[in-house]
């Protein structure tokens, strides 16, 4: 056989198993017209035991199949790729279609560590393809020759909660990359740089071309919060009110002024980027504003009266690692919900979004449509969903009864104090006048003396230290402690007690 001959068959393979394994041409193929109603029904029984056999374990769908035994054509069986070609020659025996590349054609290898973007069939054959490293190796999971679709997979990140530590349980978040990409990526729970609340679920995953060299980077989301009410912004800053979830850290929710974007890029994700990077421009992102305002259920523009305001931006940065040069876009939407508190407002503030796609110089742009293919595919499960928004619920319902018993709290001790400061005031008020009177007594060498048997109280004075009185209101003073009228003088007396005045 040929080497022309078995580069048609390769390309007829790949493009005809698509009738085969999926049941149907894809629209873009650029053999649509070539392939007849019976000419397929003999392919799929001729290549029925080559599926079985080489591709068995393989799903269907999404060019899977296609994928598997493009790669292993060498295998595929004669009867099956006679059936393709005499498919393909159709009923009179041609090519069949003007729309066929050149039988010459070289056939890309299946794998690709430099991603370009899914690209329309030509209206006219396709030129052989330059000897560049991205047109060599093609876009992941294009069909042969012609970068018609992007070959794509599911990539998942597992569920981890702090009941089950190091335990993947369901699927968080779910994503589609490019099918020869590795991946991985992990939940953390209080892994942020931020105590508030609702970060406390800090998702981070990173997706990569078989050589490593083009990346795509998730990172966490980012939230503070602020008030322009004095007493909101203090209770914000209070350490004792303000505490990371489920008391794991001493970390607090990060309390600064509202930002935009582009100020939020500069100041707090610039700065951290190693290796330096270089901005080169930035501009709006309103694929990635809609998609963040459909996620969380936002109108589809900002009502300019408070409420919900969206910013979404991409920045494209020029850097160099290993004396190479790259680029880089970072994408991120700055989401400001306002409420009204006291005097003024809360400002919670999230950044999210924030993904990251590296390549070399040069190929940024051959990316762009894969970007927007991947950003747009990441998706929160709605079992994740409900899971992480009853958790975040919980901890601010704690959070408020936190916030309502210190408040009583205050209020009791605030009433306590007042209560106590009252006594001190009337109490010194009251020592004030004793002493006072004190004073005036020793003064007039007098002091208070009470009859115990009326509680009538008299100034006597004060130059003896026991006093008696009787019945017909006479007195005696004595400085004998052991002295007792009642026992040497007739009558009836009554000790009197000395008492403060």
């Amino acid at each position: 056989m040929s080497r022309a001959t078995e580069v048609f068959i390769g390309c007829a393979v790949a493009v005809a198993l698509a009738v085969i394994v999926d049941g149907a041409l894809r629209p873009q193929s650029l053999y649509a017209q070539a392939v007849s109603p019976q000419a397929v029904a003999d392919a799929q029984a001729a290549c029925a035991a080559d599926v079985q056999r080489l591709c068995a374990g393989v799903p269907p769908g999404g060019g899977r199949i296609i994928a598997c035994l493009k790669q292993r054509q060498s295998e595929v069986s004669d009867g099956c790729k006679q059936a393709i070609a005499k498919a393909m020659r159709g009923p009179g025996g041609g090519a069949g279609s003007s729309a066929v590349a050149p039988a010459a054609a070289p056939v890309p290898e299946p794998t690709a560590p430099e991603p370009t973007a899914p690209a329309p069939p030509p209206s006219k054959p396709a030129p052989p393809p330059p000897s560049s490293s991205a047109s060599r190796h093609g876009a992941p999971g294009a069909s042969a020759g012609s970068g018609s679709y992007l070959l794509l997979k599911k990539a998942q990140i597992m569920t981890t909660t702090d009941d089950h530590p190091g335990e993947a349980l369901w699927p968080a978040i779910e994503m589609l990359i490019p099918s020869t990409w590795d991946f991985k990526g992990t939940v953390r729970m209080y892994g942020g740089t931020t105590g508030c609340f609702s970060e406390s679920f800090s998702v981070l995953w990173e997706a990569k071309s078989p050589d490593g060299v083009t990346k795509f980077l998730g990172l966490p989301n980012y939230a503070w919060q602020y008030s322009n009410d004095p007493q909101e912004l203090h209770n914000l800053t209070d350490p004792n009110r303000r505490t990371h979830t489920g008391g794991k850290t001493n970390d607090l929710c990060a309390v600064a002024k509202p930002l935009s974007a582009e100020q939020y890029f500069r100041q707090s994700v610039l700065t951290d980027l190693r290796p330096a990077m270089t901005v080169e421009s930035v501009e709006p992102y309103p694929a990635l504003e809609q998609l963040v305002r459909q996620r969380n259920g936002l109108p589809s523009a900002d009502s300019g009266n408070g409420g919900a305001r969206v910013d979404a931006i991409r920045v494209r940065l020029s850097y160099q690692k290993d004396d190479k040069p790259m680029e880089l876009w970072y994408s991120l939407a700055l989401v400001t919900q306002t409420y009204r508190v006291g005097r003024g407002f809360l400002y919670d503030i999230h950044a999210v979004g924030q993904v990251a796609l590296a390549a070399p110089k040069g190929k940024l742009d051959g990316n762009e449509k894969l970007f927007k293919v991947v950003m747009s595919s990441i998706q929160p499960t709605p079992r994740y969903t409900a899971y992480s928004n009853k958790w975040i619920a919980n901890y601010y319902q704690i959070q408020a009864n936190k916030e309502a018993a210190m408040d009583a709290i205050q209020a009791d001790l605030d009433k306590t104090i007042l209560q106590t400061y009252q006594h001190m005031s009337a109490n010194a008020q009251r020592v004030s006048d004793i002493g006072f009177h004190a004073n005036e007594q020793n003064l007039r060498d007098v002091r208070t003396y009470r009859d115990p048997s009326t509680g009538r109280t008299m100034e006597l004075s004060n130059q003896y230290n026991h006093a008696w009185l009787n019945g017909a209101n006479q007195y005696i003073m004595s400085d004998d402690p052991n002295f007792d009228p009642n026992g040497s003088l007739s009558g009836n007396w009554t000790q009197l007690q000395p008492v403060q005045p």
